[in-house]
C-alpha cells in the first residue's frame, strides 16, 4: 500500500509534475480535433453508427465494420485519454491549492454525480427511456451541476486568476463534448451539430493554453499599447474566421459520411466570406507586430513578440493553405491541415491575449 500511495502520490500527481501535464492538456485538446478530422475525411463518421456503444451489441467496433469502425471507435477512445489527463492535471492544480481540502472534499460530490451518470447510460441501455433512468440522470445532472459552482466559487475566492477554474472547466468541457460527439452521431452527422462540436474544441483549446499560461513561469517586458488596443480585435477576428470556416466546412464536400446532407449554402461564395475575416485577421497581426517590434524590437526572445510572430506565421500558413485547397477542389489531406491550423491558431490567438493582457498566475 505505501509503494502505491508512493508512486500515486510521489511520482504521478506529484506538484513538480503540473509542467507536464498542463502541455499534456493542450496537445490532446489539439491531438483529437486532428482525428476528429480523420474520422469525417475517411467518411468514418458512422463507422460507430450508434452511441454510446458502437453498434446496437456491441461496445467496441467489430471486424464486420472494417476501417471505419476502427478510425470513428479510436476518436472515441482517444475521449478517454483527455479525461485522463485532465483528471491527473486536475490533481496536481488541487494538491498544490491552498484550498486543498475543501475542494478535494467538493470534487468528491462532483466526481459522484460524474459516477451516477455512467449508471444512468447504463439503466438506458438496459431499461430504455424510462422513470429510474430519468431520475438517475436528473440526480446525476444536479449534483455535478451544484458541486461544479461550489467547486468553481470556492477557487475564485482563494484566487482569481488561478488553476484550479480552468483545469475544471477543461475536464467538464471533455465530457459535454463527448455528449455532443454523441448526438452527432444519432443525428447522422448533421452539419451544424457538427460544428459545435468542433467549436466546443476550439474553446477547450482556449482553456487549455490559459492553463499553460497560468501554469508556467514567463518572463517580463514591456507590452506597447498598440499592441495591447489590438488584443480583443484579434481575437475577435480570428474567431470569426473560425466560425466562418465552420459554415463553410458544413458547405463542402466531406461530411464524415456519403449519405449525410450538406447545410445547403453555396461553398464558393463562403469560402469567400471566409477570407474576408481571414484578411483582417493578417492586417490587425501586423499592426500589433510593428506597435510591440517598436517598443521591444524585431527579436524573437521577448514574450509578446515572440507569441505576435509565431501567430502571424500560422496566419499566413492558413491563409496558403486556404486559398490552394479552395483552387484544388477542397482535397481532403489540405483539409487536414487546415483544420490542424484552426486548432493551433485557437491557441495562439489565446496566447496573444493573455501576454497582451500580462494575465499570470
Amino acid at each position: 500500500m505505501k509503494a502505491v500511495r508512493a508512486l500515486w502520490f510521489d511520482k504521478l500527481v506529484a506538484p513538480a509534475r503540473l509542467r507536464l501535464f498542463v502541455w499534456l492538456s493542450l496537445v490532446t485538446q489539439v491531438l483529437i480535433v486532428v482525428t476528429g478530422g480523420a474520422v469525417r475525411l475517411t467518411g468514418s463518421g458512422l463507422g460507430c453508427p450508434t452511441w454510446p456503444k458502437c453498434t446496437e451489441e456491441s461496445l467496441v467496433s467489430t471486424a464486420e465494420m472494417g476501417f471505419h469502425g476502427l478510425i470513428e471507435f479510436g476518436n472515441r477512445v482517444l475521449t478517454f485519454v483527455l479525461l485522463i489527463v485532465a483528471l491527473l492535471t486536475f490533481i496536481v492544480v488541487v494538491r498544490i491549492s491552498t484550498s486543498t481540502s475543501k475542494i478535494g472534499k467538493l470534487s468528491i460530490g462532483f466526481f459522484s454525480g460524474a459516477i451516477l451518470l455512467v449508471f444512468g447510460l447504463v439503466a438506458h441501455e438496459v431499461l430504455g427511456l424510462v422513470v429510474a433512468s430519468i431520475l438517475v440522470f436528473s440526480l446525476s445532472f444536479g449534483l455535478m451541476v451544484f458541486f461544479g459552482a461550489l467547486i468553481i466559487r470556492v477557487a475564485r475566492g482563494e484566487s482569481r486568476h488561478g488553476l484550479v477554474v480552468p483545469a475544471f472547466l477543461l475536464g467538464v468541457g471533455i465530457i459535454l463534448q463527448a455528449v455532443v460527439g454523441g448526438i452527432t452521431v444519432l443525428t447522422g452527422l448533421n452539419s451544424w451539430i457538427v460544428g459545435v462540436h468542433f467549436v466546443i474544441s476550439m474553446v477547450l483549446i482556449a482553456i487549455a493554453s490559459l492553463l499553460v499560461w497560468r501554469a508556467l513561469p514567463k518572463p517580463s517586458g514591456e507590452i506597447a499599447s498598440m499592441t495591447s488596443a489590438l488584443a480583443w480585435p484579434i481575437t475577435v477576428f480570428g474567431s470569426l474566421t473560425i466560425l466562418v470556416g465552420v459554415v463553410v466546412t458544413g458547405a463542402g464536400p466531406h461530411a464524415g459520411d456519403a449519405a449525410t446532407p450538406r447545410n445547403g449554402f453555396s461553398l464558393e461564395i463562403w469560402q469567400h466570406f471566409h477570407s474576408y475575416p481571414g484578411y483582417g485577421l493578417l492586417a490587425l497581426i501586423l499592426l500589433a507586430g510593428y506597435g510591440q517590434a517598436r517598443v521591444s524590437g524585431l527579436r524573437f526572445k521577448p514574450l509578446q513578440m515572440r507569441v505576435i510572430l509565431i501567430l502571424l506565421v500560422v496566419a499566413v500558413l492558413q491563409a496558403l493553405i486556404g486559398v490552394i485547397q479552395a483552387r484544388t477542389g477542397v482535397p481532403a489531406l489540405l483539409v487536414g491541415f487546415h483544420m490542424l491550423g484552426a486548432a493551433v491558431l485557437a491557441s495562439l490567438l489565446a496566447f496573444q491575449q493573455f501576454s497582451a493582457r500580462k494575465i499570470t498566475r
